[in-house]
């Protein structure tokens, strides 16, 4: 094996060194060769032995016929070979052979246009090819677009995949037809607009093996809007208002080839995401993330703040959620897709790192903990290396939001989440037909208006509502219903099959410029969430006063004070006071420290009644210290008392020299203690770019944890060397060594060849 690899580089090399030019302008192609070997010690013993070599091909042929027509070609193939040697000296190998073929063409004109592919996926899990670990996939697409000006747009869609190997019996057999056919249109007039985009999607899945031999699946979605903005004597007043609706309609019909309990996925609406902090894990409104549940189970999905990293070099409190189309339908099983093999981890599959909730609303107050019943991980794609965590829950649960929430962090490093999906389980019927049709109804109404009857001085009132419809008896019904929803909380209740939740949110502030320096703005806001089933009625009342003041060139300051209720079902709930202090100084022209001081308290009336106060300030100062000294200390204390007491305390020093645009040195503190607990990290990075075509990388962590009296040392670093302009090469070293009731030891060698063509 060694020898075929080592000749296939020098081959490589030999090639891009004299055909460099060899592909013309259109053509693209990438090699690409990775090999890495793992050893694991114990006291001094080695327990384990794994070494993996990968090999990706990819070529690209884009050409024009004309103007309006051309074509693409594409063929990628994979090669992986892994070897795992246990402490028994027994060896466990896995082989993975790929190549996929695909072919497109495309026809282009400003007013119409047409796709149309082909993709073939051929894989193996031997080393040789043969059929009995053979997999096919086969891959058909057509599109028809008509933009026409100032005319509603037209979409129409066909897709087919079939999915089969070549044992006998057939362990896998899956044919998908999909058609998809949508039109949008939008409409301005001065200050009036409006807007549909209508979609209906029909589905039809065969899997004659499974025990769920057909599945149909019909979905309607029709979103609106119309919105009006509007200035009046000369922008004393500011209007805008505006109603958004979003119906959809679903009917799923699946067929049995025997009863019993079958697990399924629950139809996601959209999925939802925030990151919280270690004081408040949770967030309590989640804002939308489409890519967490498009069915793209390769890519890595993006937020507003990047990507989803919930590995050992990621984030913690990554609330990770997502909305489903019904609440009537129980969810038993969250899974989360990660790009990475997560079988190594010892954190995650632990129920007590995470926090799992459920809603209706997803406001405040409406979030409610599930009990986990335990959580395992599996192989989903193994060509792309994509794996999951299945979050299995206690007992079943019904609600429309549901999120995961990790306390801690992947033993991994970049565990980057891919997708997330609910499951339930149902009980196949004696009919072997199981038909689910479910409706959704999503009104969302605004009004804002501005007034500034003088200059220095703006009064604003808004006004928002949220309305969903569960199983709506009309239209036209909902659409009523909602705009009484602006006035009362009164509900019809002729159908005893809806199931609506309404969010109403305004208020009214007020903003006055006092002085060049000085500005004040007082608010007031009532939140309310409440159902037509009477299981939730929940008003949150704020109140707050904040000043914002510059009164140097080198300071700004702001200062908050917010008086909070709550009220469940006309109960007072609690009473929160927050006072927030915020500044900003600049002692130099590159010395810059940032300042927040803050205090909460919360007194609690039911449950468990009392008061809860926290306190805490964290300073940044940011200094640029000469031309090539730069340095970033922190400092963090919070402490809370009440029924869940704890004390804080964390410092940070960052050092970093550069002493040329070649070198850079940098060196890190950081010290946490939290409750007696201590922990204390640092290390530093080098990175030197030795030669024009040679870099040289090379940090070193430790960590130290007390009284657990834990230890752990990484040392890593990588030589890069730009062999040409189509050729480079990596080596990778990594040590590590943790030390806690016995020693561990691990030692991982790489190296990474790409080659481009083009």
């Amino acid at each position: 094996m060694k020898y075929t690899i080592w000749k296939f580089i020098f081959i490589t090399v030999v090639t891009f060194l004299f055909y460099s030019n060899a592909f013309a302008e259109g053509m693209g192609a990438l090699l690409n060769m990775n090999y890495i070997d793992t050893s694991q010690y114990e006291e001094g013993e080695r327990i384990q032995n794994s070494d993996s070599f990968s090999q990706n091909c990819y070529f690209n042929l884009d050409k024009s016929i004309t103007a309006i027509i051309s074509y693409h070609l594409y063929l990628r193939t994979t090669l992986i070979n892994s070897h795992v040697t246990a402490e028994n000296d027994i060896q466990t190998t896995k082989y993975q052979r790929a190549i996929e073929p695909a072919f497109d063409i495309n026809f282009r004109h400003p007013v119409y246009g047409l796709d149309a592919g082909i993709r073939r996926l051929e894989q193996w899990s031997t080393a040789n090819l043969h059929n009995d670990s053979r997999k096919t996939t086969e891959f058909y697409y057509s599109r028809l677009n008509i933009i026409p000006y100032k005319l509603p747009s037209l979409s129409l869609q066909y897709d087919k995949q079939k999915d089969y190997d070549y044992l006998s019996p057939k362990q896998t057999d899956t044919t998908n037809d999909k058609y998809t056919g949508s039109s949008w249109y939008d409409l301005q007039y001065r200050g009036l607009k409006a807007a549909y985009n209508i979609t209906y999607i029909y589905n039809e899945n065969r899997t004659p093996v499974s025990m769920i031999s057909k599945t149909v699946t019909g979905n309607f979605n029709a979103l609106y809007n119309l919105s009006y903005t509007k200035s009046l004597l000369k922008d004393f007043i500011n209007i805008a208002a505006g109603y958004q609706g979003n119906y959809s309609r679903t009917k799923i019909e699946q067929y049995a080839t025997q009863t019993g309990e079958v697990s399924f996925e629950r139809t996601p609406s959209s999925g939802l995401y925030g990151i919280g902090t270690e004081l408040k894990p949770d967030v309590e409104i989640l804002g939308l993330v489409l890519s967490l549940s498009d069915n793209i189970y390769t890519a890595p999905v993006t937020t507003a703040i990047g990507n989803i990293n919930i590995g050992q070099n990621g984030s913690k409190f990554n609330n990770i959620g997502i909305q489903l189309f019904s609440s009537d339908i129980a969810v038993d099983t969250l899974i989360i897709y990660v790009n990475k093999d997560i079988t190594p981890d010892t954190n995650l599959i632990n129920p007590v790192n995470w926090r799992i909730y459920r809603s209706d609303f997803n406001q405040p107050g409406t979030w409610i903990e599930i009990s986990l019943e335990n959580i395992t991980t599996s192989l989903y794609d193994p060509l792309n290396n994509i794996y999951r965590y299945e979050l299995h829950f206690l007992e079943p649960q019904t609600s429309l939001f549901y999120k995961a929430v990790n306390i801690e962090n992947s033993t991994t490093n970049d565990v980057f989440v891919t997708e997330i999906e609910a499951f339930g389980t149902d009980i196949i019927p004696a009919s072997g037909k199981l038909t689910d049709v479910s409706t959704f109804f999503t009104h969302g109404i605004n009004f804002n208006t501005n007034l500034k009857p003088f200059k220095r001085l703006t009064f604003t009132l808004n006004y928002f509502l949220n309305r969903t419809d569960q199983e709506p008896k009309s239209f036209i019904d909902s659409v009523g219903d909602a705009f009484k929803s602006i006035f009362t909380k009164s509900f019809n209740g002729n159908n005893t099959e809806l199931k609506s939740n309404v969010t109403r949110t305004y208020g009214a502030s007020a903003a006055w410029l006092i002085h060049r320096k000085l500005d004040t703005t007082v608010r007031y806001q009532r939140n309310e969430s409440f159902d037509n089933k009477f299981e939730t009625d929940l008003k949150t009342d704020t109140y707050s006063l904040t000043l914002n003041s510059t009164p140097l060139p080198t300071l700004n300051a702001n200062f908050s004070i917010i008086r909070t209720y709550h009220y469940s079902f006309q109960e007072k709930q609690s009473t929160g006071d927050i006072y927030l202090l915020a500044m900003g100084l600049r002692f130099h022209r590159d010395v810059n420290m940032i300042t927040d001081i803050g205090y909460t308290k919360t007194t609690t009336y039911e449950d468990m009644p009392g008061d809860i106060t926290s306190k805490y300030i964290r300073a940044i100062l940011d200094a640029r210290l000469t031309d090539k000294w730069s340095g970033n200390m922190s400092y963090g204390y919070s402490q809370t008392s009440g029924k869940e007491a704890n004390r804080l305390h964390d410092g940070s020093l960052i050092l970093t020299y550069r002493p040329g645009r070649f070198i850079s040195l940098s060196t890190n503190l950081k010290i946490l203690n939290s409750d007696g607990d201590t922990t204390i990290s640092g290390g530093f990075l080098y990175d030197w770019l030795l030669l024009p075509a040679i870099r040289l990388n090379a940090q070193y962590q430790y960590m130290k944890t007390e009284p657990q009296l834990t230890t752990s040392h990484i040392l890593s670093g990588y030589v890069l060397w730009y062999i040409t302009k189509f050729l480079d090469l990596q080596l990778n070293f990594n040590y590590k060594r943790d030390e806690d009731e016995i020693q561990t030891e691990t030692f991982t060698f790489g190296g990474n060849l790409t080659c481009r063509f083009w």
